[in-house]
């Protein structure tokens, strides 16, 4: 009998963030074609953001449903990994959305509560 490996799997980044509008994501999240057509303007602009495998292609995933803040995020994979792409309108882990909190940390930067 072969013995399990129970070391934890190196994940590295697995989301990516990109620069969205709310109204331009929420518009575009839900159809593949249109939503390709925004990542692929973003590659342009920003390649620094993908991983360098991105140059040799990618595939639309899938998409879920965030019940942190009722927002759709899509996942895309690339040479066999899957990434999350993030709007930049929503913190990480879907804690909130940037616009509520931006006065608060803003704050945190002066060490006021």
């Amino acid at each position: 009998m072969e013995i399990a490996d129970t070391r934890p799997a190196n994940r590295n980044k697995r989301t990516i963030c990109l620069p969205f509008s709310q109204d331009n994501y929420e518009s575009n999240i839900h159809n593949p074609d249109d939503f390709r057509g925004c990542i692929d303007k973003r590659i342009e602009l920003f390649p620094e953001l993908f991983p360098p495998e991105m140059a040799n292609g990618y595939q639309m995933k899938d998409f879920y449903f965030s019940r942190k803040q009722s927002v759709w995020s899509r996942r895309i994979k690339v040479a066999g990994v899957a990434y999350t792409i993030r709007p930049s309108f929503i913190l990480p882990y879907h804690v909130g959305f940037v616009d509520e909190i931006e006065k608060a940390m803003f704050l945190r930067k002066f060490k006021r509560p």
